[in-house]
């Protein structure tokens, strides 16, 4: 009886051992969820997020967060676009209000940090910037880490 005692204690301190080693729960466990805000690196409740990485062609700034979790976070700011007319480069911007959601939370591997890897955002008032969509989901991946 006391050998099975003993195997059942070796039993349990492996699986807690393995859960607290776990880079889930030993690394980004404690630390909260993170988002590349900037097409690099990672922030907590950034002020800005740029969508657009390859030319920072749509932004959004002014964020007020409303909630931000592990699972997902929601905020609101001003988002602006290149109205692209008469071409990208030398065409405006416009700007409105914008709702933005985080989600996909998943540990990369680069840093051990568990990362938000989908933003979904939605012009509050459809978008200010003719013949481009009032929402849409840009990935966030861990390689922009």
């Amino acid at each position: 009886m006391r050998r099975l005692q003993l195997m059942m204690f070796a039993a349990l301190l492996t699986l807690a051992l393995a859960a607290v080693s776990s880079p889930a729960l030993a690394q980004g466990g404690a630390r909260p969820t993170v988002v590349s805000a900037n097409c690099h690196g990672h922030s907590f409740k950034p002020g800005r997020i740029i969508l657009a990485c390859a030319d920072a062609g749509l932004y959004v700034e002014h964020l007020q967060w409303q909630r931000w979790g592990r699972i997902e976070a929601e905020g609101t700011g001003t988002g602006t676009g290149r109205t692209c007319k008469p071409s990208c480069a030398a065409g405006g911007t416009r700007s409105a209000a914008m709702e933005i959601r985080l989600y996909a939370p998943k540990v990369c591997k680069q840093d051990g940090r568990v990362h938000f890897t989908k933003i979904g955002y939605r012009w509050t008032d459809g978008s200010p910037i003719a013949g481009t969509p009032d929402s849409g989901v840009i990935p966030s991946p861990c390689r922009a880490v």
